[in-house]
């Protein structure tokens, strides 16, 4: 006689995968030091102004341009949290923290490039909704806006490093298809010039926070970048939590970041095609 039993409970196959390429891939977290949670951090930088050329034969009267001193770049924390609850029946706690702590390890690159990309959550220096970030004219096509956006950086601001580029996920095939980027053997996209290329979740907003036409999204570059969190996430303990009323168990796990930009930030509103 046959016997009839539930589906057999076994590990996830695809548990521990490695989380998907985006702004974590082109700016590694560093670890962020404790007394920066609730302050922030602040770093100087030189490079926000180029060199000049000059005659080698003096002219009478010539003179040279002093640019001004080191920019001191300012950057706010912010917090990620990833929640899980759960029914107390079937699940012990060492399951539910486990599980805790995989969903936050492979949602919080989400959850930062969103934030990022909003200025959300008291960051400082973003993309939209920054004031500082220049509009510049919308581009026809992805070839278009890449081309205005390194124009304006190496060109027009004369940045001597390679800048950023933080494109929607919903573009990445169309710049794919073009063959406008490539892969270097660190495993990060880059433009000819070398800009790094970040994909991920970005809202894809204009620079004053409004969302763009159908068909169309932003992309934006900036200057280098700086990636802080903390290097374990605060998990209180699942006793302290948990819901007696409706029997569950409630987890949390929280993280503070600080992102940084060295200055410069400018987007273009960018049709989704080719030419």
């Amino acid at each position: 006689m046959a016997i009839i039993t539930g589906p057999l409970l076994i590990p996830a196959p695809n548990e521990g995968a490695e989380i998907r390429y985006g702004l974590f891939s082109v700016v590694p977290p560093r670890a962020l030091p404790d007394q920066a949670r609730l302050g922030g951090l602040e770093y100087q930088i030189a490079e926000n102004f180029g060199s000049r050329s000059y005659d080698v034969t003096c002219a009478p009267g010539a003179t040279k341009t002093f640019d001004g001193g080191p920019a001191t770049v300012v950057a706010n924390p912010f917090l990620i949290y990833t929640s899980l609850s759960c029914g107390l029946v079937g699940h012990t706690m060492d399951e539910i923290r486990a599980y805790l702590e995989e969903r936050a390890r492979v949602a919080e690159q989400g959850a930062v490039e969103l934030a990022f990309s909003n200025s959300a959550n008291g960051l400082n220096l973003g993309l939209a909704n920054n004031a500082s970030a220049v509009t510049l004219a919308a581009s026809s096509n992805v070839i278009a806006a890449i081309s205005a956006l390194e124009g304006w950086l190496y060109q027009t601001q004369a940045y001597g490093k390679p800048g950023v580029l933080h494109i929607p996920a919903v573009a990445a095939v169309w710049l794919h298809q073009v063959n406008v980027i490539s892969k270097g053997p660190d495993g990060i996209w880059r433009t000819p010039i070398g800009t790094m290329v970040s994909i991920g979740n970005y809202s894809g907003n204009l620079p004053n926070g409004s969302a763009p036409a159908a068909g169309h999204t932003t992309f934006y570059i900036t200057g280098q970048m700086g990636l802080w969190r903390e290097p374990t996430a605060l998990i209180p303990d699942l006793g302290e939590t948990i819901d007696r009323a409706l029997n569950q168990w409630n987890g949390l796990a929280e993280r503070f970041y600080v992102a940084s930009i060295d200055e410069f930030v400018a987007g273009t509103d960018t049709t989704l095609a080719y030419a």
